[in-house]
């Protein structure tokens, strides 16, 4: 049912510069937040280096909802240890972000869902330009600890010596 409002004598029309503001507040658009959404897009782009050689296989970037950066792990046990860490995570990503952009970080399974780590530009442009966005599809099976970035890990590591005990004692799934 659509609602009608009663015309004002005075009402007419008005600059679009006037009233964009407002539409793209009710949008969830800020006015400037391109810049925002661009440096977003280049973390995603710098995970590795960000986070570093060690940190980075464990952790992948889901979003963010607001303040708060989304990380996703495989297993329960990285969800803890990442959580202890995310104090230094956080002070990496605000650094790479020139700035306090976020204020805590919420460490989650991954479910099966990807990260949005991006592939450099050239590999993705469709001409639409790089997807940054979670695919629309999840993945079919989740990833299990088998070790597999354990070569790459520092054995001296807290977090290394951590994932190699769980994966040493994660039941097989096959």
């Amino acid at each position: 049912m659509a609602v009608h409002r009663k015309r004002q004598e005075d009402s007419g029309p008005v600059q679009a510069c006037d009233v964009l503001p407002a539409v793209l507040a009710a949008l969830g658009m800020v006015p400037g937040d391109g810049q925002a959404r661009e440096r977003l897009r280049q973390l995603w782009l710098n995970w590795e280096m960000v986070m570093g050689p060690e940190l980075a296989p464990l952790a992948q970037p889901l979003g963010r909802h607001g303040e708060v950066l989304h990380i996703g792990v495989e297993d329960a046990m990285l969800v803890q240890e990442l959580h202890y860490m995310s104090g230094e995570i956080l002070e990496r990503v605000n650094a790479f972000m020139e700035g306090p952009v976020f204020s805590g970080v919420k460490v989650e399974l991954l479910m099966g869902r990807r990260g949005l780590q991006l592939a450099p530009p050239e590999e993705t442009s469709r001409g639409t330009g790089p997807d940054w966005r979670l695919p629309s599809t999840p993945v079919a099976a989740p990833v299990c600890a088998f070790g597999t970035h354990l070569d790459a890990m520092s054995p001296d590591s807290p977090v290394a010596r951590a994932y190699a005990c769980f994966a040493l004692h994660a039941p097989s799934q096959g």
